[in-house]
C-alpha cells in the first residue's frame, strides 16, 4: 500500500514540474543570465551582448546580424514598439497606474520603491520580481496578450499590503 502512495505522489510531483516549466513568459531579474540583453527588436527572441548596433546613441541588442541588418533598413519601424516605462512602488500602489501598452510592445521596466522593499508581480506574464529601495532592477518583457493584467506586491510592506495593486493594460 505504501508502495502506491508512493507512486502517486511521485507521479503528481513529476506532472507539477513539467507543468511549472512550461511558464515560457518568466521573465525574473534573478533568473536571467548575464550575457542576456532583453529581447531581439526584430524576432522577439532573446538578445545577446555579441549582436548590437548603436543608434542616434543608444545601443540596441539583437539575436543574430541578419537582425541589425534589417533594423539598420528602417529603425524608427522597430524603436516604435519598444515602451520604456518608469514603474514606481511605493506604499500602498504603482506608478503609474494603468500602466498602458500595446500588443506587441517590447516592454522595459525600469523599477523602483520609494519607500520599503516591494514585490513586483504580474501573474500572465511570469514577472514576480523584488525591488529594495534605492535598487533599481530592470526587466524586459514582450507585451503579446491583450486584456487586462493586475500588478500586485508579492513582498510584504505593510498594513496595507493586502490592497496594493496596480493594473497593466495591454491594448490591440
Amino acid at each position: 500500500m505504501k508502495l502506491i502512495h508512493i507512486l502517486i505522489l511521485a507521479a503528481f510531483l513529476g506532472l507539477n514540474t513539467v507543468y511549472a516549466n512550461q511558464e515560457h513568459h518568466m521573465v525574473t531579474e534573478e533568473q536571467k543570465s548575464p550575457d542576456s540583453r532583453g529581447i531581439c527588436p526584430v524576432t522577439h527572441e532573446p538578445a545577446s551582448k555579441e549582436f548590437s548596433y548603436t543608434y542616434e546613441g543608444k545601443a540596441y541588442y539583437f539575436c543574430c546580424p541578419m537582425c541589425i541588418e534589417e533594423f539598420k533598413k528602417d529603425p524608427r519601424k522597430y524603436i516604435s514598439k519598444i515602451k520604456e516605462v518608469n514603474l514606481e512602488a511605493f506604499q500602498y500602489g504603482f506608478s503609474p497606474d494603468p500602466l498602458v501598452v500595446k500588443k506587441g510592445d517590447i516592454v522595459k521596466l525600469d523599477i523602483t520603491s520609494r519607500d520599503v522593499t516591494h514585490g513586483v508581480y504580474i501573474k500572465e506574464y511570469g514577472i514576480n520580481v523584488t525591488v529594495k529601495k534605492g535598487e533599481p532592477k530592470k526587466i524586459e518583457f514582450l507585451a503579446d496578450k491583450e486584456g487586462n493584467f493586475d500588478i500586485v506586491c508579492s513582498v510584504y510592506c505593510g498594513t496595507g499590503h493586502s490592497g496594493m495593486r496596480g493594473r497593466l493594460v495591454v491594448e490591440k
